[in-house]
């Protein structure tokens, strides 16, 4: 694929720098690529100005010792995998280093679209949250603005992605699977929703395991709790 830099390309970049002014960048990753791409958008640096690259870590030890190296304040980028640590957990780690006077801000990013860790990565304390996929100098601009103006940003392939994960997983179930699902959370024993739909006892057993299956649970408890919090039932 062959990248031209034209101007917008270039105003662009330079409208990037201008917004991480006051702050020193941080990149934690394992992923070699990732680092290279990130560290290209801030090495693009005019003779006049100081590159605000710390460091490119693989650990969370070579982290921490970047962030010994400075008290000004940081925006880290994390990816979903560092070398003997999990990017979420750094994520947590540096949200509580960071104190008014050295900030530390987060930028994490998944390197896939596996639903329960994107859902994991937007209930941490994360202040951005991207996908490596839709990484580029749009995207970087819309997080950095979003961090100064204290406000979190979430790349938007997120929220479509897990909405379209469950939908196909709403579709999984059969109709009549559905129907005992309502039926559960609305209380009923397998012997109720038996004869509210007019079938046998063991049929509307073998209804409800089948439905724990594909939602991955082991009672009828949590195949209640889990429709409901996907929005399958009312």
């Amino acid at each position: 694929m062959l990248i031209t830099i034209d101007e917008s390309f270039r105003l662009l970049g330079q409208y990037l720098r201008d917004l991480t002014g006051r702050y020193r960048i941080l990149v934690a990753t394992a992923n070699r690529p990732y680092a290279l791409a990130l560290a290209s958008l801030f090495a693009f640096q005019s003779t006049d100005q100081s590159c605000p690259l710390i460091g490119i870590a693989s650990t969370r030890e070579e982290v921490l010792s970047c962030l010994d190296e400075t008290s000004d304040p940081v925006v880290a980028f994390v990816s979903e995998r560092l070398e003997e640590c999990r990017g979420l957990d750094l994520v947590a780690d540096l949200k509580q280093r960071s104190v008014p006077e050295s900030p530390i801000a987060t930028v994490f990013t998944l390197q896939g679209a596996d639903c329960a860790l994107m859902r994991e990565a937007l209930s941490s304390p994360a202040d951005v949250v991207l996908t490596q996929r839709s990484l580029d100098l749009n995207l970087m601009v819309n997080a950095m603005q979003a961090i100064l103006a204290g406000e979190r940003f979430v790349d938007p392939f997120i929220p479509h992605a897990i909405c379209r994960r469950d939908l196909r997983d709403a579709h999984a179930l059969s109709e009549r699977e559905c129907m005992v699902l309502t039926l559960l959370c609305n209380g009923m024993t397998n012997k109720e929703i038996a004869k509210q739909l007019s079938i046998a006892e063991t049929t509307a057993r073998g209804h409800l395991q089948s439905i724990m299956r594909k939602l991955n649970v082991k009672d009828r408890t949590a195949a209640a709790v889990e429709g409901i919090r996907r929005h399958w039932v009312d």
